[in-house]
């Protein structure tokens, strides 16, 4: 995208106000220029209805009493009592030219132009004369027409004036003649050439002559062009003026605070924040400086303080990492601790329980029921402490990520079936309903089978521990499609207690157990579901736990038919996984 060009304020300012004050300028001149064209016309335009109405008003004054003769019906200039007017009397315009006054403009004399009522055209008259009677006669409110004409070889420039003579009441005394042109007869003056009279010249009254006056036309072009050129080196001057008075105002007033900002700005965002804004102005400028000043100050003293926070979160991240590589460095010890115990542990637990074994099968160990019931009160101790060694060795193991898996085909109804059979007895102990139920067409599926019946067996254990007597414990196992294709869930449900849904993610934390009391009624590490999550991460399932208070519990492992290891974050692993329902709806408590 191509780049726009840019123009700095200053040029803008600069340029835009030149052309307003251009436009201004121009149109405040165009009035006077107007004015002065349309004044030097009206001179001539005066001079001359003065002279015309001087002429009409002297025929009839030095005109006899008593009635005038009658006006010959042929058009044509006919001449007026004065003999001064006479057209084509040669002798008197000779006179009339000298005897003018000293230093005066040579004019033609005067002269009235009579009319024939029938007669429409002047062949004999010039085209301004023939056109004035045209609009006279159509337009009667019309007095007065004149137009600017060359005339003669040196192409004189002479203004042509028409003076409208329409017939009156008052005129039918001396020219009877006319009396047969007369269709309405109002009261009124003497004919006149001047003006008609405020309530206006009837269209009865017909027009009969028009006064002529031609006057040199005393407009001198020189002047006239020296007139427009002093208006316009006035505009350009007062132009000129105007933009540098505004540019000097521009310049110190307003764009010179805006480049101190500017410059400011700029070095602020190189990073010094010590810079200042110094602008004595006493207006919004001053203003807009003291708030960038205080937007500056707050900014520094921010950097500091951010400046302080990230000296000591360096110092406390230092403290942090060394935290941690201390605790990697315990975690391993205690791995190793445990590890080396447990091996050390399970040497002598194995013998015990070896020889408890033989001790039980000894003839005279069954005919003493004192000595049976000790040897049991031996066994029952010694293997809890195995199952709590072996878990501990798992622990440590899955933690030190050495745990290590064999996947193979695993026929889920034998697993179910022979886990079923095992966990009866301690079943039947008390009195338990221990029963399965298998669907037909559970598949073959791909999975470590010894963990796959570690964490079956810890959930039967715990069903059947926590079940009172009487209850009942079913294992349930079944197809079931899941996003990243078929799978199979396994499911044990218990008629226990149940568990609040509060705590349905602490059993599954390490250690933990919901009774933690030393009166507690039943035993165990509190590894076993936390032992279980883990392997059930590392085989790509999931444990999916529904319960509640009252009605018992049923934990479900939902595994993929083809196994897909994982890693296990164990610093991750407190909350309690579970299987979200359909469109992930949280699990239905049954």
């Amino acid at each position: 995208m191509a780049k726009g060009i840019s123009i700095s304020l200053a040029a803008k300012c600069q340029l835009l106000f030149g052309l307003a004050v251009l436009v201004i300028i121009a149109g405040a001149l165009a009035v006077p220029w107007q004015r002065m064209e349309q004044l030097a016309g009206q001179q001539n335009v005066k001079a001359a209805r003065m002279l015309a109405d001087s002429t009409f008003r002297q025929v009839h004054v030095n005109a006899p009493p008593g009635p005038a003769r009658a006006l010959p019906e042929t058009a044509g200039p006919t001449t007026a009592p004065n003999s001064a007017t006479r057209p084509g009397n040669a002798d008197l315009i000779a006179r009339w030219r000298d005897s003018a006054l000293v230093d005066t403009i040579d004019y033609p004399p005067p002269r009235i132009i009579t009319l024939s009522a029938l007669q429409d055209t002047l062949p004999n008259e010039d085209e301004v004369i023939r056109h004035a009677v045209e609009l006279f006669r159509d337009h009667p409110l019309d007095t007065q027409y004149g137009r600017v004409i060359t005339v003669g070889r040196e192409k004189s420039r002479v203004y042509r004036f028409a003076a409208a003579i329409r017939l009156d009441h008052s005129c039918l005394p001396c020219h009877e003649p006319w009396t047969s042109w007369v269709r309405a007869v109002p009261a009124a003056g003497p004919a006149s050439s001047s003006s008609p009279t405020a309530s206006g010249v009837p269209a009865s009254w017909p027009l009969v002559g028009v006064v002529q006056v031609d006057l040199p036309w005393q407009i001198d072009d020189s002047q006239l062009l020296l007139n427009r050129i002093v208006i316009a080196v006035a505009g350009m001057l007062g132009g000129t003026l105007a933009i540098v008075v505004f540019y000097l105002i521009t310049s110190r007033l307003i764009l010179q605070p805006v480049r101190v900002l500017k410059n400011t700005a700029e070095k602020v965002s190189r990073g010094d924040l010590n810079i200042r804004s110094a602008i004595s102005t006493g207006d919004e400028f001053q203003q807009l400086s003291e708030t960038f000043n205080r937007m500056l100050a707050t900014l520094s003293a921010s950097q500091t303080q951010l400046e302080a926070t990230n000296r000591s979160l360096d110092t406390r991240v230092g403290e942090l990492a060394q935290s941690n590589v201390d605790l990697y460095e315990a975690n391993r010890l205690k791995s190793e601790f445990l590890t080396n115990v447990s091996h050390e542990l399970r040497t002598p637990l194995n013998a015990i329980i070896g020889f408890t074994d033989l001790l039980a099968e000894n003839p005279a160990t069954k005919q003493d029921a004192k000595l049976a019931r000790y040897v049991e009160n031996i066994k029952i101790p010694a293997k809890q402490l195995l199952d709590l060694i072996n878990d501990l060795l798992d622990l440590a193991k899955i933690e030190a990520g050495k745990l290590v898996l064999r996947p193979e085909k695993v026929n889920v109804t034998d697993v179910c079936e022979a886990l079923t059979n095992f966990m009866r007895p301690l079943a039947q102990k008390k009195n338990i309903d221990l029963s399965f139920s298998l669907s037909e067409t559970l598949p073959l599926i791909t999975t470590d089978p010894g963990r796959f019946q570690q964490i079956l067996y810890n959930f039967l254990s715990n069903a059947i521990k926590f079940t009172p007597n009487d209850g009942q414990v079913r294992l349930a196992a079944k197809s079931e499609d899941l996003p990243s294709g078929p799978g199979v869930r396994v499911s044990v449900t218990d008629t226990g207690p149940g568990i609040a849904p509060e705590h349905q993610q602490e059993i599954f934390e390490k250690f933990r157990q919901l009774d933690g009391s030393v009166t507690r009624q039943h035993s165990g590490s509190g590894l076993g579901l936390a032992i279980s999550r883990d392997l059930a991460e590392m085989l790509g399932a999931r444990i999916e736990l529904i319960s509640a208070l009252g009605k018992g519990a049923t934990f479900a492992l939902i595994l993929p038919i083809e196994m897909s290891p994982r890693e296990v974050d164990i610093h991750n692993n407190n909350a309690a996984p579970t299987l979200p329902g359909p469109n992930g709806a949280p699990p239905v408590i049954w």
